[in-house]
């Protein structure tokens, strides 16, 4: 039994204890306090009436969210069995005996019954919850218990112990930072997709004693549009199904609350007088209806504006691509000092772009968007490093960790644990390049390896030899697969290409090829020869950055401090006309 809990120290003390009555025992009960405050783990610990044949573990954390407290839970507990239980849901005496028998009869996973406890505080969101409580399970009896990944709900989820490993758990990056919303619809659709048997136990009940406020209320819908752009992203075929459950087409929704959201100063200011009416509604006069009305018209306006902070839903919009090579200071390297970017400055501009509302995307999203199965937020950027230097994997790795930022490193076959010996010719010093075990540990920490070619010598040199420009296209690809790497796109060595480089390419079965030429990638471009914006050392970490990714690589041959010293004699002269 794993239950995690925050800031609800009265609550789970109920909860817990009345685990202690079940008529199944033996049971262990591992809670994990989430960063609460509230003397929870204390209470906890003192808590008496335990029976012989129950333990009772309590660990704490600093808040690092829901999933990350049951994961930690499901490590530290020994059953075979895993229930994962709210720190609002009190079980019924004979909840783990229900469950038990829907294992037993064969289920990988089972999920009951929560009706809202009749002691729960009066309020309209309760009596929302129960109707809503009451419609689920009429629904999944009347199925046959068909059911869906949105049903899979953490407020009561028993999972058999290798499922919930093999599958990895939950996806901490859903409620990482104390968020709400999106990890079990994630898990569910996971188990099914995996195939496992997943049923619905009537018989197993826990009563919800539901205390949330109408401000906590309100926060978790703008956490929940932000997590359902974050799961659309990671299953795009559930789309239809997410977006329409949302009601978009109601008038409301399409008129006020989806317009709204798109323009952020606007939204942000009309955001804050719904969310003030409404909560002072709920105050004043909380079972009018009129307040009912319009507190959930103000929650459909906090949904859409978290999911527009979030880059918004999902579509087949433009995107940009970023292009690094060194992740170090080159400063005097000559020819090739522009292509270091050191790690502090790295950080700073992952920074400054996320600040500036773009959105990094990862690889897999992309290709997904390249063959139609699929879309991106708003504002998206791909981050690719050509080359493969030493330094991305010791000071790059952990800039990309620490912003959570996904990427791709395209790695030069031939010369892996070798150096640049295509820059050393032209007088450029000589650099490492990482070896399998290096290019290796940067896969399996989410960095994907594409390939750079075999030699790093320019493909439109090669088009009268065809057994060269094999070698460097499908012999290179061959050759990181051999180093047990999985490379599915290609980054052209110098940026150059041409029909015949592009045709090789393809043959290889790879699904894309990035050049250095800048731009945007739109829908329809070739995916063979993607535009991807160059950034060097010169470009900082401030205005100039911005605006050369903001138009997509096409930056006049101006310096930010020029711009804005332009920008400000113009704005001196307007006035002087205007004084005059």
């Amino acid at each position: 039994m794993v239950v995690p809990t925050y800031q609800r120290r009265e609550v789970v003390i109920r909860v817990v204890s009345a685990l202690f009555v079940q008529s199944r025992p033996p049971l262990e009960v591992v809670v994990v306090v989430d960063g609460s405050t509230d003397g929870s783990a204390q209470a906890l610990r003192a808590l008496g009436g335990r029976p012989p044949d129950v333990s009772l573990r309590v660990v704490e954390q600093e808040n690092a969210g829901a999933s990350r407290a049951r994961n930690r839970g499901a490590r530290l507990a020994r059953g075979d069995l895993l229930l994962f239980l709210d720190d609002d849901m009190l079980a019924a005496p004979d909840l783990l005996a229900q469950l038990a028998r829907a294992h037993v009869d064969g289920a990988d996973a089972v999920l009951g019954h929560i009706p809202v406890a009749a002691d729960s505080p009066h309020s309209f969101l309760a009596r929302g919850l129960e109707r809503w409580a009451e419609t689920r399970y009429k629904r999944l009896l009347d199925s046959g218990g068909a059911l869906t990944s949105a049903d899979l709900l953490t407020g009561q989820l028993s999972v058999r112990r290798d499922v919930f490993e093999s599958l990895g758990g939950f996806d901490e990056q859903f409620t990482q930072d104390g968020a709400f919303g999106g990890e079990d619809t994630d898990f569910g659709r996971r188990l099914f997709d995996a195939e496992h048997r997943v049923v619905f136990a009537p018989e197993a009940v826990s009563h919800q004693h539901y205390t949330v406020t109408p401000r906590a209320y309100l926060r978790q819908w703008h956490d929940a549009g932000a997590a359902d752009v974050a799961y659309l992203r990671k299953h795009p075929r559930d789309f239809a199904e997410v977006y329409a459950s949302k009601r978009p087409g109601r008038r409301s929704n399409r008129l006020l609350a989806r317009p709204l959201a798109r323009v952020p100063v606007v939204r942000d200011l009309v955001a804050t007088g719904a969310r003030s009416v409404a909560l002072t509604l709920s105050e004043r006069r909380p079972d009018d209806s009129l307040t009912e009305r319009l507190f959930f018209r103000a929650r459909d306006l906090e949904y859409w504006r978290g999911a527009a902070a979030a880059g918004g839903m999902p579509d087949r919009s433009r995107f940009r691509v970023l292009c690094y090579h060194a992740v170090r200071d080159l400063a005097g390297a000559g020819r090739i000092e522009q292509y270091g970017v050191p790690p502090g400055v790295l950080g700073r501009q992952l920074r400054l772009l996320k600040r500036a509302g773009f959105r990094f995307v990862s690889l897999e999203e992309v290709v997904r968007v390249l063959d139609g199965t699929a879309g991106l937020p708003r504002r998206a950027i791909l981050v690719t490093f050509d080359d493969c230097y030493e330094d991305l994997l010791s000071a790059g790795l952990p800039v990309l960790l620490d912003q959570h930022v996904p990427a791709v490193a395209y790695a030069v076959a031939d010369r892996v644990g070798g150096t640049n010996s295509w820059d050393v010719a032209v007088g450029a010093p000589e650099l490492r390049l990482l070896d399998a075990e290096g290019l290796r540990a940067l896969e399996s920490a989410g960095v994907e390896i594409g390939v750079h070619g075999s030699t790093h010598r320019p493909l439109t040199s090669l088009s009268g030899r065809p057994a060269e420009l094999a070698h460097e296209t499908s012999g290179a690809t061959t050759t990181l697969t051999g180093l047990g790497l999985a490379p599915r796109t290609f980054a052209y060595p110098h940026g150059e290409h041409d029909a015949t480089a592009r045709a090789a390419v393809a043959d290889t079965a790879l699904q894309a090829a990035f050049t250095v030429s800048p731009g945007l990638v739109r829908p329809g471009t070739d995916p063979y020869q993607l535009p991807r914006i160059e950034v060097l050392r010169r470009d900082g970490a401030g205005i100039r950055l911005l605006l050369k990714v903001a138009l997509a690589g096409r930056l006049p041959e101006l310096d930010g401090r020029r711009l804005l010293r332009r920008a400000r004699r113009r704005a001196g002269a307007l006035r002087l006309r205007l004084g005059s």
